[in-house]
């Protein structure tokens, strides 16, 4: 079983940059999922924010292809 692990969430970045982040991430071949992304937008602040989570294989590379996109600065 894989071991998923967070690389955003909405409390680090704007709400709708996870979303733009996944898409991106996607892209570059890499898996991921959302957790309390339907959450997050109805009950703002009320709840835990959204999270982006990646394979734990890949979060070095993610982290990687993030930083060079500009969504994670050195």
């Amino acid at each position: 079983m894989d071991n998923w692990k967070i690389i955003m969430s909405s409390s680090s970045a704007a709400p709708f940059d996870v979303y733009l982040v996944k898409s991106y991430l996607e892209s570059e071949g890499i898996a991921t999922l959302l957790q309390n992304d339907l959450a997050a937008q109805v009950y703002s602040g009320a709840v835990d924010d959204a999270k982006l989570l990646v394979k734990e294989n890949d979060l070095e590379r993610g982290i990687q292809i993030l930083t060079r996109g500009g969504y994670i600065k050195d």
